[in-house]
């Protein structure tokens, strides 16, 4: 028997040769059998996909825990005063003299700039100035690869995305704006922080040290960060983690400060096929966007619209805003925090502020 073991391990090592060069032929052929395979720039990959999808469960369960960690008492506001007296003239509420880091999203041909603000469809619209910079490959490369809408909103790689807009109008020759749209996505500031709240602190919690610490508990969340902005600000330094740029203020962004007068604020709307769409899309009939693609922006980039980002409608959120909502004290934390955002960007104060 031994002298035949030789001999069976070389037959067995060329049947296992010969399934691979089968299996490599059949592979090959299946690429050269493509009609278009010769897309020249690289595809965004989507990474920790299981990861993602496990995430978005984390709003629909655990809500036991999350009741548990939320059922300390909340004290009373110790003044019940407007929103107006409680931070004109006061050091209370957060400055709206800050820059933080902006970027903005270009698209010359129709001689559009929207500015990005996270939590406000920051991946919507990072799509469509995408595909109004570079149509034909994207719509190109959609139709091969079937892509999310996050995908979508990373094919350009950052090429139409600056974060100077003085030096930009400079270098496009459009210092007055003269026939350009700058426009910016407005949001709550309630709505908008509850959003990133959830987004951040329960649908990828990685444990009690995420989130100031605090894991699912809100009150500790809310008044460590008030705390931690307000220390910030009296340094003049922001330190820009991932979780600060969900939470800082919307006024801080977008040199509004200098700029303001020169914006179309769109409002936000958790479904863009309402009144967001409407108001982009009279912006961009006005910049001589054809209705071919902007009938392919309304099917194709805002259609059945739930990324993972989304929190809308999740037991989670409907838990924490119900809680925020119903305790005074909570909520003149969040004014503290977003005084110039309900100011500047017009949106009315809570009841009872």
């Amino acid at each position: 028997m031994l002298n035949y073991l030789p001999k069976i391990l070389a037959f067995l090592l060329a049947v296992i040769l010969c399934l691979i060069l089968a299996n490599e032929s059949q592979n090959s052929f299946r690429f050269l059998e493509k009609d278009d395979y010769d897309i020249p720039e690289r595809i965004p990959v989507r990474r920790h996909m299981t990861k993602k999808k496990k995430t978005y469960f984390n709003l629909y369960s655990g809500m036991d825990e999350i009741k548990r960690q939320n059922s300390d008492t909340i004290p009373p506001r110790a003044k019940n005063i407007t929103a107006g007296k409680l931070c004109e003239g006061t050091h209370l509420c957060l400055s709206s003299a800050f820059r933080h880091e902006t970027r903005y999203r270009i698209a010359p041909d129709y001689k559009m700039i929207n500015c990005v603000v996270h939590k406000s469809m920051s991946t919507v619209i990072t799509g469509i100035m995408c595909y109004l910079y570079n149509r034909k490959h994207i719509v190109k490369v959609d139709k091969q690869m079937n892509m999310t809408e996050w995908d979508k909103a990373l094919l350009c790689h950052n090429r139409n995305t600056f974060s100077n807009l003085k030096q930009k109008l400079i270098d496009i020759n459009a210092t007055d704006l003269n026939g350009w749209s700058l426009s910016m996505i407005t949001r709550d500031p309630v709505e908008r922080f509850l959003s990133g709240y959830v987004d951040r602190c329960i649908r990828i919690s990685e444990g009690p040290k995420t989130c100031n610490g605090c894991d699912k508990n809100m009150t500790c969340f809310i008044l460590k960060e008030y705390a931690r902005f307000k220390k910030q600000t009296r340094r003049g330094k922001l330190v820009n983690t991932i979780e600060d740029r969900h939470f800082y203020p919307q006024n801080w962004r977008c040199d509004l400060k200098t700029m303001k007068e020169k914006y179309e604020f769109i409002r936000y709307s958790s479904d863009p096929s309402q009144q967001l769409m409407t108001d982009l899309f009279k912006i961009a009939r006005r910049q001589k966007v054809p209705e071919n693609e902007l009938e392919y922006i309304k099917s194709e980039l805002t259609k059945n619209r739930k990324t993972t980002h989304t929190t809308a409608n999740s037991p989670a959120r409907d838990f924490y805003e119900k809680r925020l909502r119903e305790n005074p004290l909570l909520m003149e934390y969040v004014i503290k925090m977003f005084y110039y955002d309900f100011v500047i960007l017009g949106y009315p104060f809570p009841t009872g502020f």
